[in-house]
């Protein structure tokens, strides 16, 4: 059981966390990864610089972070749509519901995936991204049944490629009611693809 005080330790712990990853957030969309330097971080979080060693590292590190906030954050919400659905509920709903939350997650959190998706990155970091993008979607086709043939391996490719141009483009979307046709033009496109 934790005391009070390590209690408000570790809840200003968190908060410093959050800090420094909103002025990296902030850093690395105005100035871009390379341009950016730790002292802008420094800058915009009121953290000093050993701090933010502390806690993240360097700046590929912090990078990898904003990254992880970012799966993390679209991981809750497509677990807690699944849970609303049901365990009776049929695959392909599922695999709809996959697809409507991963592609909601990206507009409520356009900001990060706008500097996660800019090609403005560290080195290996789109392998990074690519990998944990091809396992989150490989998860999900499961509940396609698509088989280990050749075609059922390029049909699980052509899949994940169709998810990642639709992220991208509810990334990059400015107005919501865009979001909306994407994602039923998704659905409707990997049902054709899948049928």
């Amino acid at each position: 059981m934790a005391t009070s005080a390590q209690a408000r330790r570790w809840a200003k712990t968190g908060a410093t966390q959050q800090r420094i990853l909103d002025a990296a957030i902030e850093v690395f969309a105005t100035r871009g990864f390379s341009a950016a330097t730790m002292a802008d971080v420094v800058a915009g979080s009121g953290a000093s610089i050993g701090s933010i060693y502390h806690h993240f590292g360097g700046k590929n590190e912090l990078f990898l972070a904003i990254f992880q906030q970012m799966a993390n954050a679209v991981d809750r919400r497509v677990e807690a749509t699944i849970e609303q659905a049901g365990e009776d509920a049929d695959p392909r709903r599922i695999f709809e519901l996959h697809v409507r939350a991963y592609l909601e997650a990206m507009w409520e959190n356009r900001r990060l995936a706008r500097v996660l998706t800019s090609g403005d990155t560290p080195a290996g970091f789109e392998v990074v991204r690519r990998d944990r993008m091809q396992a989150a979607f490989r998860s999900w086709m499961t509940v396609l049944e698509l088989d280990k043939s050749v075609r059922g391996q390029v049909l699980s490719g052509v899949l994940v490629a169709t998810m990642a141009e639709s992220s991208l483009m509810v990334a990059g979307c400015e107005n919501p009611d865009d979001v909306p046709a994407i994602t039923d033009a998704t659905i409707e496109l990997i049902g054709r693809l899948t049928a």
